[in-house]
């Protein structure tokens, strides 16, 4: 079996001190309670358990605390942009192009703004990636009702039938 790496001296006291600051969030306090679990001597599967961790997540974060140190416990999770295909910048600024184009009456279609996307991302992009991103910035699906709202069906049947035949 491996040998562990020891906690720092004091680790458990500058753990203790992080508990009692009452402006932790819940992740910041879960990720001190394992460390402190883990400088008090105990196993990371009792710690994984006590905490509601999965065994490699309590080695994880004593990895990432043993090399940078506290700052590890206050950094933001897994989440963000990673897998991004243009920056909010650049997404808003192709929307509002064509958003530009809609109000200056152009037809603005899907397979356009697809076109568009995958220039500006310098590689093809999937539809659902368009669409996801129209979602963001507010846009709908847009398409002709099926038919006129003061429409009356009676007079179209009338008109149908006092009307020349083509």
């Amino acid at each position: 079996m491996a040998t562990s790496i020891a906690f720092p001296e004091g680790t458990v006291e500058r753990m203790d001190e992080l508990l009692a600051d009452k402006g932790l969030s819940a992740r910041e306090r879960e990720r001190v309670r394992t460390i402190r679990l883990l400088a008090l001597g105990w196993e990371a599967q009792d710690v994984a358990e006590a905490v509601g961790l999965s065994r490699s997540s309590v080695y994880r974060r004593k990895a990432e605390f043993l090399k940078d140190g506290e700052s590890t416990l206050f950094t933001e999770g897994w989440g963000g942009r990673r897998g991004g295909v243009l920056t909010e910048a650049q997404e808003a600024e192709l929307v509002a192009h064509f958003e530009q184009a809609a109000r200056d009456g152009q037809m603005v279609t899907a397979s356009a703004m697809a076109a568009e996307l995958a220039k500006r991302a310098g590689r093809p992009v999937s539809g659902a990636t368009l669409y996801r991103i129209l979602a963001r910035h507010g846009w709908r699906k847009v398409v002709p009702r099926p038919r006129h709202p003061e429409a009356d069906p009676d007079r179209q049947e009338a008109f149908k039938e006092t009307s020349r035949s083509s």
